[in-house]
């Protein structure tokens, strides 16, 4: 595709150099002190983030709990593939759209302009570069570890990465240059994907639905999510539990006829963000 001068876009969801940041002999990653979360090492500014708080600090050489020499090479994000991209195409103008890159007031706009203008050869960027985008030169589309999305917790899950997956793939071959897409995947047998690489709206709307009816999903139900947050995790417990017993009393004596289901607390799945 750069022999032809065409440009490419290559989809990454995930920001940062390295996803995952771990003591060499304990196998323990370095977490956020305000949230339950992973800290996401940025080559950019050598130090750890949190992309939930915005909590930083610089990576120290040691594992704090071992005493090892940390590993930051498990996982990739969009810096890491910039740099892979520059290593294996050193003459490739290669520009990086994700939200460390666009914080700036019109940088969005900016970097997208240049881009159509042909002052970059391939797009590198988390989902920002799916959607909405027409640049007729781009005649080929990479989705890199499509999973991430797939495999999430809520419901939307397949819809989301459907939804992903046919917009960026459509953002190839738009003009009169024949474009070609490809998905990288661990799971290639998903329908989700044959679907996606087809543009099935209608097909995917069918199987999504079917799932939907057997498992009592939206649009054959209403979802109510109730969320309670709290400096002391036992009182937050107790809390969610009492609203349980007062929405089952309220519920049984007030609107019997009422079809409803109600599920016990849970934690979230990042049970603590921000403290």
């Amino acid at each position: 595709n750069l022999a032809d001068g065409r440009q490419t876009i290559l989809l990454l969801n995930r920001r940062g150099d390295n996803t995952l940041v771990k003591g060499q002999n304990c196998n323990t990653a370095v977490t956020c002190p305000h949230c339950s979360i992973g800290l996401v090492y940025h080559q950019a500014n050598g130090r750890l983030m949190c992309h939930y708080c915005g909590y930083s600090r610089a990576l120290a050489q040691r594992c704090e709990v071992c005493g090892s020499d940390y590993v930051k090479y498990a996982g990739e994000g969009t810096q890491r593939l910039e740099k892979e991209l520059h290593t294996l195409f050193p003459s490739a103008r290669v520009l990086r759209m994700d939200a460390d890159t666009t914080m700036a007031k019109h940088a969005y706009e900016q970097r997208f302009e240049r881009f159509a203008q042909g002052d970059y050869d391939i797009m590198v960027g988390t989902q920002m570069v799916a959607k909405g985008l027409n640049f007729p030169n781009v005649t080929l589309v990479g989705v890199l570890a499509a999973d991430s999305t797939l495999f999430g917790d809520n419901f939307k899950s397949e819809e989301r990465t459907f939804s992903l997956l046919t917009q960026v793939v459509g953002r190839s071959g738009r003009g009169s240059l024949h474009g070609r897409a490809y998905i990288q995947t661990h799971f290639p047998e998903n329908e989700i994907f044959r679907l996606a690489a087809r543009q099935d709206y209608e097909g995917f709307s069918q199987r999504e639905i079917a799932t939907r009816r057997l498992m009592l999903y939206p649009p054959f139900c209403t979802l109510c999510a109730v969320g309670f947050t709290g400096l002391e995790e036992g009182a937050v417990r107790a809390g969610a539990q009492a609203f349980l017993r007062e929405l089952t009393r309220t519920a049984r004596q007030d609107y019997p006829a009422l079809p409803l289901r109600v599920l016990g607390p849970t934690p979230g799945v990042v049970p603590k963000v921000g403290g």
